[in-house]
């Protein structure tokens, strides 16, 4: 009996470190730039918040406003928007052309870009402020279909540059199911050498 009791206690720990391990190979998607991601309108949603047809060029108040509030956009308090003849330029932030690595998720731009950022009053769509910036991107970058693109643009309030030392970004280990399945391969020789034991 009371090694049939250890077998038990044996089995539960294996299992535990087997799901434990397919749960951190899992978890690890988002952790480095240009993983494979399911989130494929990410895409769309950073050109729709960041480099939009017909957006003002100039610091016009009354102009951004009414930019704000025909797209919906009173709810976010600060917001930053490229020109987009700079699309492409954008686009390589999450190629080893044009990036490199940051930290998580996300790439600095190797160049400085010109934007404009709009500070708004919570809930009114009023502009407090309207700020024209040349500094690095900072952009978090996913692989969607095959291809690393921008899915989210983060501030640089400290206007830091790319550090010469870290590597491009796009270039990377493996991906995130390849993370899976050897976690999985993993869990899975853990759990028969445990079924030995036991039997």
């Amino acid at each position: 009996m009371e090694a049939k009791m250890r077998a038990a206690v044996f089995l539960a720990l294996v299992l535990y470190l087997c799901l434990t391990s397919l749960t951190a190979a899992a978890s690890d998607q988002n952790s480095r730039p240009c993983l494979l991601s399911n989130r494929t309108t990410a895409y769309k949603t950073f050109l729709s918040r960041h480099i939009l047809e017909g957006a003002p060029s100039t610091e016009d108040q009354n102009a951004w406003e009414a930019l704000l509030r025909s797209k919906k956009f009173c709810f976010r308090p600060t917001q930053s928007f490229l020109p987009e003849s700079e699309r492409q330029r954008v686009e390589a932030v999450c190629s080893p052309s044009g990036g490199k690595t940051f930290e998580g998720n996300m790439c600095i731009s190797k160049q400085p870009f010109s934007f404009i950022t709009v500070r708004v009053e919570h809930g009114t769509c009023g502009i407090k402020r309207i700020e024209r910036q040349t500094r690095h991107l900072i952009l978090a970058c996913e692989k969607l279909r095959n291809v690393c693109q921008p899915v989210h643009f983060e501030g640089n309030p400290m206007n830091l540059s790319p550090d010469k030392n870290m590597p491009d970004c796009g270039l990377g280990r493996a991906s995130a199911g390849v993370r899976t399945t050897a976690g999985l391969l993993s869990a899975l020789s853990l759990l028969l050498v445990a079924l030995e034991v036991v039997l």
